[in-house]
């Protein structure tokens, strides 16, 4: 990477670290407008990504659908309501849009390829961000939801940092060849080291939620990175997107986010409620 850009980078960087900061700090609901954000963009990106044959104002329709389900499962976690029957409505919504297609479209390899592009994408980015409605279940506790982006940050920059000086043997050369084991493994005790620093600092925040996350983080995230990159080698290209200068698309950015928010809402609920 030269210097510009590497300047590229992290200018973008600071401005989505600021941005995703400041949403998860100031209030229940700048967290969730943040978590439809990347749901509605992610999936745009996901659809574009797997090439289907549709135009971008279904593109659009369906991530705008997924997004609102989001937003309402959020709005009734905040208000201590059961948002069961919007849960329930996302199937239901899909189900009709995908009859209406049927209906519309007579081409069977373009029904299969577009519904298992939209299902594929409703559990890759949608289920993560239901997940991550949970945090907003009862009073809102922030510092739960940041400790989880805070290890995200350390295992990707300690990785980056470790195994772009001492990373030799590749842990999936096929896949992802600038992953290493030793990159890794660095990746893997810099999270713990951070999580240790972050369970003295919120003292009120579970230690075994922090524990637990600081172990399970450095491998979520990179399923979530590999996972990426499988789909981008699929479609033949660098990023998933051109949305962030130096970074690529909101995949490149949230991939481990996405895998990661899984696991920290159930260590939240073991640990922590």
């Amino acid at each position: 990477m030269n210097k510009p850009e590497l300047i590229t980078r992290s200018i973008t960087g600071l401005f989505i670290g600021a941005i995703s900061m400041f949403a998860i700090i100031y209030s229940p609901w700048s967290y969730l407008a943040w978590l439809c954000l990347i749901v509605f963009l992610g999936i745009r990106e996901y659809l574009q990504l797997e090439q289907i044959p549709a135009t971008s104002a279904q593109s659009t329709l369906i991530a705008l659908l997924v997004a609102f389900v989001i937003a309402g499962t959020g709005y009734a976690f905040i208000h201590d309501t059961r948002p069961i029957v919007i849960l329930l409505s996302l199937p239901v919504l899909l189900s009709g849009r995908f009859l209406s297609e049927i209906l519309l479209v007579k081409d069977i390899h373009q029904i299969a390829r577009i519904n298992t592009a939209v299902f594929s994408g409703v559990a890759y980015i949608g289920l993560p961000a239901i997940c991550g409605c949970l945090f907003l279940s009862g009073a809102y506790n922030w510092p739960y939801v940041f400790t989880a982006v805070l290890l995200i940050w350390a295992n990707d920059i300690g990785a980056y940092m470790i195994g772009s000086q001492w990373g030799r043997h590749k842990i999936a050369p096929a896949i992802s060849p600038g992953k290493s084991i030793e990159g890794t493994l660095g990746g893997a005790l810099i999270t713990i080291g951070t999580g240790y620093v972050l369970s003295r600092i919120w003292v009120d925040v579970s230690f075994a939620y922090v524990a637990a996350l600081s172990l399970a983080t450095p491998l979520a995230a990179l399923a979530g990175d590999l996972w990426e990159s499988v789909l981008k080698r699929n479609a033949g290209v660098k990023d998933s997107g051109s949305l962030l200068p130096g970074h690529g698309g909101i995949l490149d950015r949230y991939d481990s986010l996405l895998f990661v928010l899984p696991v920290a809402a159930l260590a939240y609920f073991i640990f922590a409620v």
